[in-house]
């Protein structure tokens, strides 16, 4: 399902500052991890996934320029997913940092070895009766325990516990509460929304049938609805994107305040969606003075 041509065109200006602003992100990207003299397995583990982030923003935004927002939905669930574990690592004490490491690269590894391997028997299974000799090769190279951690890691109580605590809402959790030695992030269960729209898209529920639904039996206010749901994609990758740089660099330069070339970015595309978001809201003003708020 596409968006209107309307919606598109009226986009334009939105998608001249999108790309301005993540060519400021990604200048500044290259000049913190070159500046920064020292190279650990910790500066490396942000400096690749702030860049898979990135990516992954250049690939939401060439689905919408398409009018295929909800496929770009489903990329954009890819950078709140990165942007909390940017957040989890970066506001880890010293101490703390070495466990979490392990976790992500170790122990978290050899879980998803042990669930490709159990995932791989049926398919070596079917791919012999049906003579796929290479494609079984390859499921059985998945299974073989010289290339891949296919033992069991603990027990599953263990196994499920380590998951959770590095899922999307176990990460949301650690940050707002301060545990695991973790620096509170103030308000940071407001990403909690716009992250399980997103996964309604990517699980193809009930949920998401709904949004398209609604989509498409919108009447006049149909553009400005598109618009604002551009402006919010747009909006939210910009932010996101700064907001790794910036937590990872605080990490180990210090400071308090967004270093300027990204609050700029930040604030430059703030400014472009505002008059968008406004007509939006104008255009819902119908719609919501049927269901006064609950006091």
């Amino acid at each position: 399902m596409q968006i209107s041509e309307t919606a598109l065109v009226t986009s334009k200006p939105l998608f001249v500052k999108f790309v301005e602003c993540m060519r400021i992100i990604k200048d500044y990207h290259f000049q913190v991890f070159t500046k920064n003299p020292e190279k650990t397995l910790y500066s490396e583990t942000l400096r690749v996934l702030n860049q898979f982030q990135q990516d992954r923003t250049q690939a939401a935004y060439c689905l919408i320029v398409n009018g295929l927002v909800w496929d770009a939905e489903v990329i954009i669930r890819v950078v709140y997913e990165t942007f909390a574990k940017v957040a989890f690592l970066a506001t880890a004490s010293e101490e703390q940092r070495p466990e979490l490491l392990h976790e992500y690269w170790e122990l978290l590894g050899a879980v998803y070895d042990r669930q490709a391997a159990l995932k791989a028997e049926p398919c070596e299974r079917l791919f012999n009766c049906s003579g796929s000799d290479g494609s079984s090769r390859v499921m059985a190279t998945l299974r073989d325990n010289r290339v891949y951690r296919t033992d069991p890691l603990g027990d599953k109580r263990f196994r499920k516990r380590l998951e959770q605590r590095w899922s999307f809402s176990g990460i949301l959790e650690a940050l707002n509460s301060g545990r695991h030695g973790i620096i509170p992030l103030i308000g940071i269960e407001v990403f909690a929304h716009n992250y399980s729209m997103s996964s309604h898209v990517a699980h193809a529920n009930s949920r998401a049938l709904d949004l398209l639904e609604d989509r498409a039996t919108r009447g006049s206010d149909l553009v400005p609805l598109e618009m604002g749901h551009i402006c919010r994609m747009l909006s939210d990758m910009v932010s996101l994107t700064s907001f790794s740089l910036f937590l990872s660099e605080r990490s180990w330069a210090g400071g308090e305040k967004m270093p300027a070339p990204l609050a700029a970015a930040v604030t430059a595309m703030t400014e472009t969606i505002k008059p968008f978001h406004t007509e939006f809201e104008i255009s819902q003003e119908g719609l919501y003075s049927n269901w006064p708020r609950k006091e």
